[in-house]
């Protein structure tokens, strides 16, 4: 069978095409770098193709049987992969702009380092050159790409898969803000303490680095625990008791807890109390809302 008319970018498909697709694929041949846009290939069989650098823009693809394809590098551009079976494919590199993923099964995809799309990674390359506005759209591009997989996999409960495009889409929209904007430097804290929300390792080490940090800072103006000044200048008990006491106090305010028997006695200690207590609050509700949203995917 003649494949070099799928190779030409003028190539135009027929009724023909997803037929003569799938007996290519049966023999094993290389699809690889074929024209296919605007091509209808609803419920077409390419499970295991390889089909790389290829182009299916706005090609119907409903109901299509693509388990296991490379289609790594190809251009999906508003591609209509609605009911499609795309488990354990390729898609590294891809344009997925605009590309409709409902109901598509995307269970063990290969998306390539970090779950980047292509547009992201060019809006990086832009951003190194340069070139602000270019990165900024492509980070909207990237942006947009990374909300509709997450949409898509959340029908599905992928939910490890679920967060992680969460956050590359948190990241995305982060990037089109000014370098030095309060919205951008927020939302880089917000990552790095809590993963958006996804990441119970960093909530957690979130958690242990306020109380500790709050807990030395307890001790630089002291406490009154009974009757006696517990910190780091006073001679009131011993080094390893104070510390002790002030890490216990520090996650009693940090849970909000609020015992009463250790109070501070300075505008310090009153301050890093109402931050302590506050902040506490607020990151034991991420860390609920994690917990619940991992136990609910298994």
């Amino acid at each position: 069978m003649n494949k070099e008319k799928y190779i030409n970018p003028n190539y135009k498909s027929d009724n023909s095409t997803a037929s003569e697709l799938e007996n290519l694929n049966s023999q094993k041949e290389d699809l690889s770098k074929f024209y296919l846009s605007n091509a209808n290939l609803e419920k077409i069989n390419l499970v295991d193709a390889k089909m790389e650098q290829a182009n299916l823009s706005r090609a119907n693809l409903r109901n299509a049987s693509m388990y296991g394809i490379n289609l790594k590098g190809t251009n999906l551009f508003k591609a209509d992969f609605e009911n499609a079976n795309l488990n354990n494919a390729d898609l590294r590199n891809c344009n997925l702009l605009g590309a409709n993923l409902t109901n598509t099964k995307l269970k063990n995809v290969i998306w390539g380092k970090d779950y980047k799309v292509i547009n992201e990674i060019e809006a990086e390359k832009a951003y190194d050159n340069g070139d602000i506005e270019t990165a900024k759209e492509k980070y909207k591009e990237a942006e947009d790409i990374y909300r509709a997989i997450k949409i898509s996999m959340q029908s599905q409960t992928l939910g490890i898969e679920t967060g992680e495009f969460f956050i590359r889409e948190m990241v995305s929209r982060r990037k089109q803000f000014d370098k030095f904007s309060g919205a951008r430097i927020g939302s880089k804290i917000i990552q790095i303490t809590t993963g958006y929300g996804e990441k119970l390792g960093n909530i957690a080490f979130t958690i242990i680095g306020i109380i500790i940090a709050c807990m030395f800072l307890y001790g630089i103006e002291g406490i009154s625990y009974q009757d006696k000044i517990l910190g780091f200048f006073s001679d009131d008990f011993s080094l390893l008791s104070t510390i002790g006491n002030l890490f216990y106090f520090s996650v009693v305010v940090y849970s909000t807890v609020g015992f009463g028997e250790m109070v501070p006695i300075g505008p310090i200690g009153k301050s890093v109390m109402i931050f302590e207590g506050i902040i506490g609050g607020l990151v034991l509700a991420i860390l609920i809302i994690a917990l619940y949203k991992k136990s609910m995917d298994r």
